[in-house]
């Protein structure tokens, strides 16, 4: 998710006054806190969390005496929305993530009736929207998260629109400047001040310069929240989205590219060209999901992640082997067992993902490192995936690879094992479980159907302990709905586990 975006602020004062009084005084305060926050975030996250929370509460007294002071409720929102960005901050707030999100949303719509035309508010209330939304989708409730993108939409819409008239402003403010001969504001520069009265209740407030950065910013915050829509929407609706896709990337993103300086366009072009890839596998699905285009046309326009230096980009190769793993999976969905299962077709598909993912985690680049643990959970479930593929009974699949159902299942133990070491050593506990619960469900596979104790019976990490069944069984559950274990070996590792 795109950072938060943030006013520059004015220089702090030499000293506190004790009671704070003026919404100065307040956000001096809140300073202070977030300051002693942001040192802790990493070493005593639960140290941190109080910090924060009582930054929150010094911007709610302000408000509380200075309710129409702009840049308190816009600090205080935004650094609700850090928070809910750091999970490890979540976990000592006291409230679960959604409703620290619904809490967050509330802060900036606040925010918003003070000020409905700043474009840093805009778009940091379309990100509250859409992490908001994604909760509700991924607990099932579809219907709840889809007006909440469709709102994201229209602030990112009205974000966009700001961004450009500001633009165009700056533009033609250097050009005066230059026909009077006087010295344009460096871009980098920090400009002076609008300072509005006592009486006003509004503070000092420094408000950066728009660039280009700040429209492709917001051009790929736009393009994300339509990858998320699409799967969740009907068919009537597709097209609307697609055409939103298509104006974005085709139209006014590229113009955008080329007000950047020469040496950073190449890099912007391919962002822009994955950004629409992205979307056009996720468009793709949902269409063939319709049944609106066939299996042929979908492959193909697969062919949108070739960009440039793709085999150099770990993004590029995990999302080009995200978006085949779905194609199987939506294959599956409609055809199951029966006898018109295009079963070589899914195969090349998953060896295709598999290709990808290999080469993206041997890259030595800073980006394939940090997604290193992903795609290895990744490797695993297209493991799953391909044993499901072959052990579908009579599949129109070789000899040879329906006999390599045993090792497919100790791959998906290995690149398991691997992904929750590598997570839990990088501190994300959150991907380092998901991935031992799975690599447990692995090793039942293997001992249940082929008799075989996987590799290393050590658990990857301690923490979690295999008794906790009720996760093990969500974990499983999770895997059948998303296709990746068939119906009926669910059922027999189920009963397994309970035993």
């Amino acid at each position: 998710m795109p950072k938060p975006k943030q006013f520059a602020r004015p220089p702090k004062k030499a000293k506190l006054k004790a009671a704070p009084e003026t919404a100065d005084d307040f956000q001096e305060a809140a300073d202070k806190e977030e300051e002693a926050g942001g040192k802790h975030r990493v070493g005593d996250p639960a140290k941190s969390a109080r910090a924060f929370l009582r930054a929150l509460e010094l911007y709610n007294q302000g408000l509380s005496r200075h309710a129409t002071n702009f840049d308190l409720a816009y600090n205080k929102a935004r650094l609700e929305l850090e928070i809910t960005q750091q999970p490890a901050l979540v976990e000592h707030v006291g409230l679960p993530l959604i409703d620290l999100l619904r809490q967050t949303l509330d802060s900036h719509r606040y925010a918003l009736r003070l000020n409905e035309e700043n474009p840093d508010l805009l778009f940091n209330t379309s990100q509250v929207l859409v992490s908001l939304a994604e909760q509700l989708s991924e607990a099932g409730q579809a219907p709840q998260a889809i007006p909440l993108f469709q709102e994201a939409l229209e602030l990112l819409s009205a974000c966009l629109s700001r961004q450009e008239m500001l633009l165009e402003q700056q533009r033609l403010e250097f050009e005066q400047f230059d026909d009077d001969g006087g010295v344009p504001l460096d871009p980098d520069e920090t400009p002076a001040s609008n300072s509005g009265s006592e009486a006003d209740e509004q503070t000092a407030r420094i408000e950066t310069p728009v660039s280009a950065n700040d429209l492709l910013d917001t051009v790929h915050a736009s393009v994300s929240a339509l990858t998320t829509l699409v799967p969740l929407v009907d068919e009537s609706a597709l097209q609307t989205y697609g055409d939103m896709a298509y104006a974005l990337t085709e139209k006014r993103a590229p113009s955008y590219v080329t007000l950047l300086p020469d040496d950073l366009q190449e890099a912007a072009r391919v962002i822009l060209l994955l950004d629409r890839a992205i979307f056009v596998a996720a468009f793709s699905d949902a269409q063939y999901t319709f049944a609106m285009i066939d299996l042929a046309t979908y492959a193909d326009r697969l062919n949108a992640f070739d960009v440039p230096s793709k085999d150099q980009n770990a993004h590029a190769l995990s999302a080009q082997a995200e978006a085949r793993v779905e194609l199987v999976q939506s294959i599956l969905d409609r055809h199951q067992s029966s006898i018109e299962l295009p079963a070589e077709i899914c195969w090349k598909q998953l060896n295709l993902a598999q290709e990808a993912n290999t080469k993206a985690t041997r890259l030595n680049t800073e980006d394939a490192k940090e997604r290193k643990a992903g795609i290895l959970e990744s490797q695993g479930g297209a493991e799953f995936l391909r044993h499901r593929l072959v052990t579908i009974p009579n599949v129109p699949l070789s000899e040879g690879i329906k006999r390599s159902a045993r090792t497919l299942i100790q791959n998906a133990q290995t690149y398991y094992r691997g992904a929750a070491q590598l997570a839990w050593a990088e501190g994300d506990a959150q991907l380092a479980v998901k991935a031992k619960q799975r690599w447990l469900i692995a090793c039942d596979i293997g001992s249940a159907v082929y008799g075989v104790a996987p590799k290393q019976t050590a658990a990857p990490f301690e923490g979690n302990p295999r008794d906790a069944k009720g996760d093990v069984m969500q974990a499983l559950k999770d895997c059948v709905d998303e296709g990746l274990i068939a119906v009926d070996l669910g059922e027999r590792i189920a009963q397994r586990i309970l035993q």
